[in-house]
């Protein structure tokens, strides 16, 4: 359930895509779960039963490509998670006011994400453990609405499978422009299948639980996007009323005013359970890098009681509160060119280490051989340069000004590994 949280969190998110066509979204989910959720769990569930170290996709990369490259795969990731894990305050907000609270006062505003961030950073400090059993309270919580959804309409949503699938994009939109508009928000719900590689070490037997927790977390999401989404259309066929926090007024349409509230309630802890996964992972990046030198020495501290990196935690907290400010839809382009840059480094870990150190013991194994190997790495690669294009063509300053600021306080860092405050522990 920590893996499923650091992925998805059920279909929350998901709304304005269907404003790209009702049939173009359906066929987005499963497409993009093809050619990007899968390799990157493959890789995850290879990588992470061979070396399950602390700090995960860090240590995959530094020892298949080297310690530059596993510093930039760090850094990338962490500024990835920087902006990731601010949205889900931003998510919590927009669907407790989808429950009639009104908070367009930006003291009130801020107030409900701090009610929401401090809690569950108190969680985190207190260790993986009890991360993970909240997250499968959440998991549990927010489900079950949607399972009553799916009981009440998949039957006469399969009766009616050609007006939904029907017609394919919006009107007027042409199928590459819809693919464009929906594209980065699914790659942006399909993100973070590595991310819990960062706490191995506090895993037990993280060479066999890691593989197992991908391969059964992977169906559970796609199954969680594809089939209330389906529903929904049934029961919400106008695609203009898909809009961000929508979800209680279409469960509304489905099962009533009951289900309704139920679902929107369940938008609140995913956030939340959105939030307290993700923070659980991102938090060992600096404490990983601080013990190589990289980052500030304070950052190994350990919390007395718990055992946990304390301040490594409060810093990250802090950091994801006062970006939550942002747009969702900023934050989550933002945060697919970011994870894309990382996750390339990954791939290459893959066929290096395959290459280098074929006798590495691989609990799991990516089967097909070498050429399957390959043949998944090119494939999220594509879809990353479709990305890049796209934003490119549409945001170039802001995109060139992002990879300016992680290239220039990455080469900061660098520069100060030597120093006296920044050497290993």
């Amino acid at each position: 359930m920590t893996i499923f949280f650091c992925v998805s969190g059920g279909p929350y998110g998901l709304e304005t895509v269907v404003q790209s066509g009702r049939g173009m979204v359906l066929i987005l989910i499963v497409a993009v779960a093809v050619i990007w959720a899968l390799p990157i769990a493959l890789l995850s569930a290879e990588l992470g039963s061979a070396i399950p170290e602390e700090g995960g996709y860090y240590e995959w990369v530094k020892r298949g490509v080297g310690p530059r490259a596993g510093f930039a795969c760090a850094w990338l990731t962490y500024l990835y998670s920087c902006v990731d894990v601010a949205i889900y305050p931003v998510l919590f907000v927009k669907y407790l006011g989808a429950l009639g609270f009104d908070l367009s006062d930006p003291i009130a505003n801020i107030a409900v994400r701090l009610a929401m961030v401090v809690p569950l950073t108190w969680l985190n400090i207190r260790g993986a453990v009890t991360t993970g059993n909240v997250a499968l309270l959440f998991a549990l919580a927010l489900l079950v609405p949607f399972v009553v959804m799916l009981a009440i309409g998949i039957v006469p949503s399969a009766d009616h499978l050609g007006q939904i699938i029907s017609p394919l994009t919006a009107s007027g939109v042409s199928t590459t422009t819809a693919i464009a508009t929906g594209l980065f928000v699914i790659m942006w719900n399909y993100l973070g299948w590595d991310s819990i590689s960062t706490i191995s070490r506090e895993m037990k037997d993280a060479p066999r639980v890691f593989p197992s927790a991908l391969m059964i977390g992977l169906p559970l999401v796609v199954l969680f996007y594809f089939l209330p989404v389906f529903v929904g259309l049934n029961a919400v066929p106008d695609i203009s009323k898909w809009t961000e926090g929508s979800w209680p007024t279409i469960a509304t349409a489905v099962g009533g005013k009951s289900l309704g509230v139920v679902v929107g309630v369940g938008g609140l802890l995913s956030a939340a359970g959105l939030f307290v996964a993700g923070l659980l992972a991102a938090s060992r990046i600096p404490f990983i890098l601080a013990v190589d030198g990289y980052m500030p020495k304070s950052f190994t501290k350990l919390h007395k009681k718990y055992a946990t990196p304390v301040r490594a935690i409060i810093t990250s907290a802090a950091i994801y509160m006062v970006l939550s400010g942002f747009s969702f839809e900023q934050l989550a382009e933002v945060d697919v060119l970011l994870y894309s840059s990382a996750l390339l480094l990954e791939f290459l870990a893959l066929i290096r280490l395959r290459r280098i150190q074929p006798d590495l013991a691989r609990p799991f194994r990516i089967r097909g051989g070498f050429g399957t190997v390959i043949l998944i790495s090119i494939l999220p690669a594509l879809l990353i340069l479709a990305a890049t294009i796209q934003m490119l063509s549409t945001a170039w300053i802001e995109t060139l000004t992002l990879f300016a600021f992680a290239g220039i306080t990455g080469l900061f860092l660098l520069r100060m590994k030597n120093r006296r405050n920044f050497e290993p522990t």
